[in-house]
């Protein structure tokens, strides 16, 4: 039998795994826009985006040192280790035949948070490597522009006459950085 305090415990975790899943939610609308305005080129609002996400760490370390604080609670009220409470045990002892009818509605509740937690997290796996591997599209695309703008037809675009002096081939390059 759970007792009052843990099962405030259990209702507090729910919220914090609420919040999580409101959090990867959000960071996969980021992630979304985070592309569009890569490929848009929209400077001010790719800041604007920047900015928001670092005003939301502060939330997530506060849910995460909640998190692992009921961790702990939870652990020690069902004398195991922090390191061995997982939701998966935790459900297993809310759905113990000897609960009652709440701790049951609880580990219901868990494992519905649980599997949309794996939803989430795997989708966002997902997004993060596509948006990944657009950045590096880009970032080989905009160093291919440079070379081909600053280079000299692959080779270095400066030669050295016989008295020493530079002399800058500026025909073969499309854009001439000489005065």
């Amino acid at each position: 039998m759970m007792s009052p305090a843990m099962d405030n415990q259990v209702a507090e975790l729910l919220e914090v795994l609420d919040a999580d899943i409101r959090h990867l939610e959000d960071t996969l609308t980021r992630l979304d826009r985070l592309r569009c305005l890569l490929v848009k080129r929209e400077d001010s609002a790719l800041e604007g985006l920047l900015e928001e996400i670092r005003g939301q760490s502060q939330t997530c370390q506060t849910n995460e040192q909640r998190r692992q604080g009921l961790r702990r609670e939870l652990a020690a009220a069902l004398g195991c280790s922090c390191g061995e409470l997982t939701l998966s045990k935790l459900r297993q002892v809310l759905a113990a035949p000897a609960g009652s009818e709440t701790q049951r509605r609880w580990g219901m509740a868990l494992a519905q948070r649980q599997s949309r937690l794996r939803t989430l997290t795997a989708q966002l796996t997902r997004e993060h490597t596509l948006t990944v591997l657009l950045i590096r599209d880009c970032t080989r695309f905009n160093r291919s522009l440079l070379r081909l703008f600053f280079e000299s037809g692959g080779r270095g675009g400066t030669m050295y006459r016989p008295n020493g002096t530079a002399q800058h081939q500026t025909s073969v390059s499309l854009m001439s950085m000489q005065l």
